[in-house]
């Protein structure tokens, strides 16, 4: 599962808008729209605080 479909699915579960998810993240609300719909990226940073946000653990395997 890609990040962007597990941010999105942990917004769902957790009734956050992303709105506040920006706001957190320190990005505009359209960023944030436009990284959810995968028409841009951001960097590691904004990622990490992303996930920290939502209480997502990202593990890595081979």
């Amino acid at each position: 599962m890609m990040i962007r479909e597990t941010v999105k699915e942990a917004m769902k579960l957790r009734s956050v808008k992303s709105k506040d998810l920006a706001e957190h993240v320190e990005v505009t609300k359209s960023t944030m729209s436009l990284f959810l719909n995968g028409k841009t990226n951001l960097g590691q940073e904004k990622i990490e605080k992303i996930l920290d946000f939502l209480n997502i653990k990202l593990v890595i395997t081979q």
